[in-house]
Formats: C-alpha cells, structure tokens, sequence
C-alpha cells in the first residue's frame, strides 16, 4: 500500500480524512494480529484460562473461602463494617466479589471465577513487563511462565484476595517500567492507581510496591511529577493504617507466628515453583528448582547490557522485598508465608526469565522455560484430577447428612477435632453450636471423623485445618443405635438414631468419647 493510498489529500474533506484514519487503524490491527508474537500471546492466555477455569467449581469451598462467602452475602454496608473484625485485610477484594456474586452467582464457580479472570489477564501485562524491560523472547517467557505456574494457578482458583493482588502489582509493575523511561503524568497516575489499588487489596502489597517507591525516588526523586505520585501511593497507604491497626488488634493471623518459621521459610521456593502439592512432588521440586537456578546461573553469566541490567532490576525488587517482610517478620508481624508474598512472584521471574533470554544458544534457554512449563502444567493437572491435593469436600459431606429428621425436629452434628461451623454451614443451613450446657431432645446424632494425614504446616486448602481422627465401633449414648457408617472423601460418617427423641447433653457425649475428647470437639445442631 502506497503513502498516497493512506494518506488524505490536503484537500480531502472531514469524512474522507476519518475514512482514511478507519483504514489505518485497521490496518494497524491486521499488522498486529499477523504478528507471531501477539499469536502467541494470545495461545498462552488460552492455556492460562484453560489451566485457571478447568473444573473450578468442583472443589468445594474450604475455610477461608468461607470467610468470604459469608460476608458476600451480606449488604455493602454492613460487609464493610465486619471486615476489620472478621478478616486480616483491606476491603478492595470484597467490594468486587461483592458485586461479582451479583452478576455471575454466589457458587464456587461464579465466585472463583473473579479470581480465574484476573489470574488470565495477568499473562498478557507480564508479557508486556518482559518486552518493555528486556525483549520479545524475555516477553513471552515470562508469560509462558505465568500462565503455567501451579501456584498462580492453584489461588487463580480461589476466591479470595490473592490473585488480584498478583494483578494490582503486576499493573503497577508495568507503570513503573514506563515510568522508569518516561515519568510521564499519564504512567505516573497508571502507577500510582494500580500501587494505591494493591496496597487495598491485601496489605504484603507493601513489599512490592515499596521497592518501587524507592527505585523511583532514587532515579526520578527530583521531578515533581514523580514525588506527586510518590505521594498519591504514600496517602493511599497512610489511609489505611487505621483498618491495619484494628485488624491486627483481633489477632487473626496469630497461628503464623506460632508455627515453625524454619519450615516457613522452606516452603516459599518450592512453593513458587511447583505449588502447594503435585503428584510426584520432591522429583518436580528437585527438577524445578534446578532449572530455576539454571536460568539465573545464565542470567550472572551473561554479557552485560541493557537487557541483564534490567532482568538484574526484577531479581533486586524480589530481593528487596523479601528483605522487608523479613524486616517485618523482626519487628513483630511474624505472618510471613508463601501466600502473602505471592507478589513477589512476578518481579522474580522478570529475572528468570531474562537469563532464559539471554542465553547462548537461545535455543538453551527456550528449552529450560518449556521444561519448567512442563513442569508447572504437570503440577496443576494433577492437582485438578487427584482429590487428596483438593480442598476438602465439605459439600459431599452435607450432601451425605441430608437434610433434618423432619419438621420441628433436630439433630446433633459431632465434628472430631474440628471446632467451626465452616465451611459445613455453607452447605447445611440452621447450623450453630449447641453449647456445653444445653440439653436436647434428638433421634438423631452424626459423628464425622477426618481420614487425610496431617499436614506438617498446612495452610493452603488441601487437608488445611483437619486433625485426623477415628471413628469408635460405637458411641455409647443411652437409646441410640448406629445405623450407617459411610466414607466420603476423606471424611468417615457415622450416624446413630433413636426410636423416639432423647435427652442429650454435651457431657453424655463427652463420656461416650474414647479417642478424643469434648473439649477439643464442639457439638453443633441443626434444626
């Protein structure tokens, strides 16, 4: 196509001008599609959303999710008005499940599907941090990585707040790459929105965003456009020093700082890896582990120029906020654990992925990132078909209770070592505690035993707060008989019914416990 074919004559008239620039643009857009890059952007956001919404509404909400299930349900205001009792992070996240659930359903698969979205787009936006930091072969690494990575995937499929704080960082990220070239009034604001919206959706934001706050004052500090927007996030953030406060006061998160930090601290890499559980996981950890070192072995090995300068600025924005939840770990907040530092996923790999790029032959470093792409797609598929790395199935275990003996009538409900109403009461409605006075007049009575092996430090779904136990041959609790034993999952149920209703009390089954013990089980009804 000639210049005289796309360009108007001086003459031309109005409609003849936005004619010619209709065919530009589409013209623009055809180049664009033809190029093999954006092909294959686009067949890696594929298998992302392949990897992130294949089966997402099978597994059944586990107790986190419950959490957010609940306060969902409830008006804005009064959602709002819990969350600094009932969770340990800022509202971004539930104002938009809130209104998610409206539209797309309040089930596993519409809630989930919020975080399965955002999991996808983050793909193209680290595609478009690799090619602005580095290269076109660094791009696409860097979202093959993405898209196949177990552990993005695994809270791709969750609904809570974790996803969409890899998305709120990885845009701030692309800001701040832009940013760094040109601190521009338009990047800056990009920035400055995306770090405020991060540090609102969960507050470990800090240990991405500030690395940038400091890079940005170190390089661009004596701009005044720069400090404007230093000051927009420093605001944002200030403003939610108040909910962080009351937040930390309830101690929610004080199981963190009573387990191990030695294993803590181990599981972070393999975790980053490989996810939180695959079949076959030490071979997949030593095998993912080894090729991750052998991408950053090529990244100290190669030539120095702008593209290892800038892989170089991904790996010091991982390191530096690492450092600083360790610096937060030695002041207090001890509540360091994969989950929360999941930001600090992309800015790594910007590093892996340009040593992958930088290698020689380049041919070496796209094989290393296919076999970690294997890797990570071997992981979450056997995550996906292999139930004992699910979330446990509370939903199968309503579904096997049934529901109440009848009308006006109740049932007690005893969970061995297992002392809350979620996420059971999401799938059993009228479920409460009975209270250790309150006496009952039942026909009715289920015990549920848990058969999955206890995870040493287990926090992420899979087996997460279930103490194993067994069920006794029999309970004895004057005028009950068993009449079912069952094996759901990895629950054990047994139910005991009576021929006409019977006083019970917490204390006749405290006595008719064996292998375990009332104090550490709470006896729940439901009418």
């Amino acid at each position: 196509m000639s210049a005289a074919t796309v360009l108007p004559d001086a003459g031309a008239s109005r409609r003849e001008r936005l004619t010619h620039a209709a065919v530009r643009v589409r013209a623009a857009a055809c180049v664009r599609a033809a190029d093999p890059a954006t092909a294959a952007v686009a067949a890696l956001c594929a298998l992302g959303a392949a990897l992130r919404f294949y089966g997402i509404g099978r597994q059944a909400f586990w107790f986190d999710e419950g959490n957010t299930v609940l306060l969902i349900h409830l008006s804005l205001g009064k959602m709002l008005g819990l969350i600094p009792q009932t969770e340990s992070t800022p509202p971004v996240y539930y104002c938009l499940a809130w209104a998610w659930a409206r539209v797309f359903g309040f089930g596993a698969a519409g809630l989930r599907s919020l975080s399965a979205l955002t999991g996808v787009l983050v793909i193209p936006v680290a595609y478009g941090i690799g090619v602005k930091l580095m290269s076109r072969r660094a791009g696409l690494i860097l979202a093959a990585l993405c898209a196949c990575n177990p552990f993005l995937i695994w809270y791709s499929q969750e609904a809570r707040s974790y996803e969409l704080l890899v998305l709120m960082c990885a845009l701030a990220m692309l800001a701040f790459v832009y940013a760094l070239e040109r601190p521009t009034g338009r990047w800056l604001a990009a920035w400055a929105a995306s770090s405020v919206l991060a540090l609102g959706t969960h507050y470990y934001a800090l240990v991405a965003i500030a690395p940038q706050v400091a890079w940005l004052v170190l390089r661009r500090g004596r701009e005044r456009s720069v400090r404007i927007s230093v000051a927009a996030v420093l605001a944002g953030g200030a403003a939610l020093l108040p909910l962080a406060l009351t937040q930390n006061s309830t101690g929610r998160d004080s199981w963190i700082g009573h387990s191990p930090l030695g294993l803590r601290l181990a599981q972070i890499l393999p975790q980053l890896v490989i996810g939180t559980d695959a079949p076959a996981r030490t071979a997949l950890k030593i095998a993912g582990l080894t090729l991750a070192a052998v991408g950053l072995a090529l990244l100290v090995a190669a030539r120095h120029g702008p593209e290892r300068r800038a892989a170089l600025l991904g790996g010091g924005l991982a390191l530096a906020g690492f450092i600083l939840a360790l610096v937060f770990l030695a002041v207090g907040s001890d509540t360091l654990i994969t989950r929360n530092i999941i930001d600090l996923w992309l800015p790594g790999a910007v590093a892996l992925a340009g040593g992958l790029a930088l290698a020689r032959p380049p041919a070496v470093g796209v094989a290393v990132a296919g076999a970690l792409c294997a890797i990570g797609v071997t992981a979450a598929v056997g995550v996906a078909t292999t139930y004992d790395f699910q979330r446990p199935d509370w939903r199968r275990v309503a579904i096997a209770l049934g529901p109440p003996p009848g009308p006006g009538s109740e049932r007690l409900i005893l969970i061995q070592h297992y002392r809350t109403l979620l996420p059971l009461s999401l799938y059993t409605p009228h479920l409460r505690f009975l209270g250790t006075r309150t006496a009952h007049h039942v026909v009715e009575l289920d015990v549920v035993a848990m058969s999955s092996p206890q995870q040493p430090l287990c926090w992420w779904g899979a087996a997460c707060n279930l103490i194993p136990s067994r069920l006794q041959a029999r309970y004895d609790i004057p005028g009950f008989r068993v009449l079912w034993r069952r094996r759901v999952r990895r629950f054990t149920l047994m139910r005991l019914v009576a021929s006409q209703p019977e006083t019970v009390t917490p204390g006749m089954v405290a006595r008719a416990l064996r292998t375990t013990t009332l104090k550490r089980d709470d006896l729940l009804v439901q009418r």
